[in-house]
């Protein structure tokens, strides 16, 4: 752990006040861990906002597309 910091701060893109986890971005290992640390941190006073962003893959994907087009039609 004592490394996650300078491989995880590589992919800072602004401060919008949410820490936002992308499995795009991130291994499932450093995703697990981040989880981990965040959800340890949820008990604090004041913890940082933060959510898991995952990208939509092959058929969830497709079936969305799919019920955005009817709700057009």
């Amino acid at each position: 752990m004592a490394t996650l910091y300078p491989v995880l701060s590589r992919y800072t893109h602004g401060n919008d006040g949410c820490i936002v986890l992308k499995d795009s971005i991130h291994s499932d290992n450093e995703r697990a861990g981040l989880v981990a640390i965040m959800e340890i941190q949820g008990g604090w006073p004041r913890p940082p906002a933060w959510r898991e962003e995952k990208e939509k893959k092959g058929k969830e994907e497709e079936k969305e597309r799919k019920e955005r087009k009817e709700k057009k039609e």
